[in-house]
Parts: C-alpha cells; structure tokens; sequence
C-alpha cells in the first residue's frame, strides 16, 4: 500500500514509528525498481510482525515471499542471538537484489538464509530442520493452503502462523478484484476457514488493508 492512498489515521500510526533505517529504504527502493512497490509491507505492519515474532521467542523462523528482503529484516531483528530465518523465495531477480540486503546484515550471532526456489519445493526439503517456532506467509495466493499444510506439520504445537494479504483487496467477501481468479480467490477462502478452526488455531484477524492473520497451533 502506497503512502498516497494511506488515510489520515495510517500517516498518523506511520508518523509515531521510528525512521526505517538505510538498508530497509534499500529494500524499498529495489522493490520500486522492479515496478513492486505497491505490494512491500507498510512499517506499521512490518513492526506489528516483528514485535509478534520477538514477544512469541521465535528462534527458528520461516518465511515465504521474499520479495526484496524488506519483512525478512524486520524477522531477522527479532530473533535472539542463534536464531535463524529461512526467507523463500522463486524469482531470480528478488533474490539477486535480496542476496544484496543480506550481505550486509549482521549475521556474527544470528542467520539467515535465503532459499531460492518454488516454495512448496524448498519447503519439504528444510522440512528435515524444523520443527520451527513460526511462518509468515507472504506469497503466490494460489498456493496459501498448500503453505498451510506444511505448517501444520512442521510449525510446533504453540508455534506462530502469520498470513499476509488475505482480503484479497476484498474479493474473498465478493467484491469484484480482476486481478485474482477464481481459483485464487476460493484457496484463499478455504485458508481463512482453515485458521479459523478453533480445534487446530486459536487465531484472530488485524483488519489491515489486505487483512493479516495471526494464529496459534494448537
């Protein structure tokens, strides 16, 4: 979400956050180069995400979507010292730029790894790793449930499932959005019941823009 369709009360909540620092501007600026802008996590939520994962003791964490490494260095700030995060990500180009960001992170007490691949791929073979303390999802919507399953089976019991975009700029509630089909639209519905199951996750919603799902497996 752009800073020109943002209301008054998201510049203001953007307003009382810190100055992102030079190489989270980076990430921003690589995604605006790759015409992606639009789609890079805002600070507000980015925060929201990391202090989620600090609060959780998350030390083994993994995300899917890169993009270009803008929410992995928010994860990467929360875990302690011999944490690790294992960021997903298919296009070539966001891992060129990604592979840049993290180059220049601090990496003496804590890694991360950048795994370049078709997620439902990478994902069974870092399987043997877990099981992990948490996941944010935050790529192809057509496959949310598919990330989901994993979770299910390698996220430990208490572990944090944390979801990104899944409103569907509306559409999951039937307004019209041509950008997603109506296979993408249906995954994404069954992904939302699924967490919304109070035997699997205790779970709850942050109605943000694109809507984020936060969740507990039981």
């Amino acid at each position: 979400m752009r800073e020109s369709v943002l209301s008054h009360k998201d510049n203001y909540m953007l307003s009382l956050l810190s100055e992102e620092s030079d190489l989270k501007k980076r990430s921003r600026q690589f995604a605006d180069e790759l015409n992606l802008g639009r789609i890079s996590i805002n600070a507000a939520e980015a925060k929201l995400i990391q202090t989620l994962v600090r609060t959780h003791g998350c030390r083994k964490f993994v995300e899917i979507g890169t993009l270009t490494g803008l929410s992995a260095q928010y994860i990467f700030e929360a875990l302690p010292d011999g944490g690790e995060l294992w960021t997903l990500e298919k296009d070539p180009k966001h891992g060129e730029y990604s592979s840049q960001i993290f180059a220049q992170l601090d990496q003496s007490k804590k890694k991360i790894h950048l795994v370049m691949g078709d997620a439902r791929e990478e994902l069974e073979k870092i399987a043997a790793l877990g099981p992990f303390d948490g996941v944010f999802i935050d790529g192809n919507k057509a496959a949310y449930f598919d990330y989901l399953t994993w979770a299910e089976k390698n996220v430990r019991q208490g572990g944090l499932i944390l979801a990104d975009n899944i409103f569907l700029s509306g559409s999951v509630w039937g307004e019209p959005a041509q950008k997603f089909s109506d296979k993408q639209i249906r995954i994404m519905q069954d992904f939302n019941k699924r967490l919304a199951d109070p035997t699997l996750f205790e779970s709850a919603i942050i109605p943000t823009f694109e809507g984020l799902y936060i969740a507990l497996k039981k």
